[in-house]
């Protein structure tokens, strides 16, 4: 078996210029998927998520509040201020917790 240098060559500008393409096609690949993903989640999971951030505070203070006290009354009115109404605290606080 001898030994070609044009074909040592040749392959070598196979490799430099084939590895290039077919990194750029899996990143492209990678970056679709992601897109496709991102795009198939659940649309009201932004609107759910900002509303139970606004709520952990509040629903904390509720759950560790002693029955029938100021700091209870407290957290009830701001958590029916952050829905902006009568909501049954210990409901939405299971729900947001």
């Amino acid at each position: 078996m001898t030994l070609n240098i044009e074909n040592l060559v040749r392959s070598a500008v196979v490799v430099v210029v084939g590895l290039p393409v077919a990194l750029s096609v899996t990143g492209l690949t990678g970056a679709t998927t992601r897109l496709v993903e991102k795009s198939l989640a659940d649309p009201t999971a932004d609107t759910t998520n900002d509303i139970k951030s606004e709520l952990a505070g509040p629903c904390v203070r509720y759950m560790v509040s002693k029955t029938d006290s100021k700091l209870e009354r407290e957290a009830v009115v701001d958590i029916e201020d952050v829905l902006g109404g009568s909501v049954n605290p210990r409901e939405t606080c299971n729900w947001v917790l």
